[in-house]
């Protein structure tokens, strides 16, 4: 389970701090979940936030991991920076004080579910096409026991539910 979760940390930490991405969990890589919408970036950001808040959820932090990188381009250098062609990338940490308690209570193995993370970003190329995207509780949970499952798919659904539901058009 340790080295499971080490993995998974692994990605979800390119993941969050770089805006890469697999085109899809499911052959890809298993351990995200992708969502696109069609809209304004910021807009798409904004209603995010407030769904989540409105569905429980308490938002922790929020990184422009765009605006970072694009002020430390003379490290990368100029033409390195941003070769994959991110526009935006934002990353937002929220929380759940009763999926908290709940994972606690099972196992403090589980308090690295929580706080959870969306990583929101579009490219150049594509600026109307948002995407959304987060580490599957599911996945971080697969080998755990039937209460660990059951705990990791009820916080996968209403995640996913939630994050659906704030940025439909």
């Amino acid at each position: 389970m340790k080295a499971m979760l080490k993995s998974a940390l692994l990605t979800f930490a390119l993941v969050g701090f770089t805006g890469l991405s697999a085109p899809g969990y499911a052959a890809e890589n298993p351990a995200l979940w992708k969502y696109q919408v069609k809209g304004d970036f910021d807009t798409v950001l904004a209603s995010l936030k407030t769904g989540l808040e409105v569905r429980q959820f308490q938002i922790t932090g929020e990184e422009n991991m765009s605006k970072g990188l694009e002020n430390n381009k003379k490290v990368f250098g100029e033409d390195k920076w941003n070769t994959i062609g991110f526009q935006n990338v934002t990353v937002v940490h929220f929380c759940s004080t009763v999926f908290n308690q709940e994972v606690y209570n099972l196992s403090m193995d589980l308090a690295i579910l929580c706080p959870f993370k969306a990583v929101v970003y579009n490219m150049k190329a594509k600026p109307d096409q948002i995407t959304i995207m987060t580490t599957r509780p599911t996945y971080l949970v697969a080998k755990g026991d039937r209460k660990a499952r059951e705990a990791g798919k009820k916080i996968e659904n209403r995640i996913v539910t939630a994050i659906k539901e704030s940025v439909q058009p």
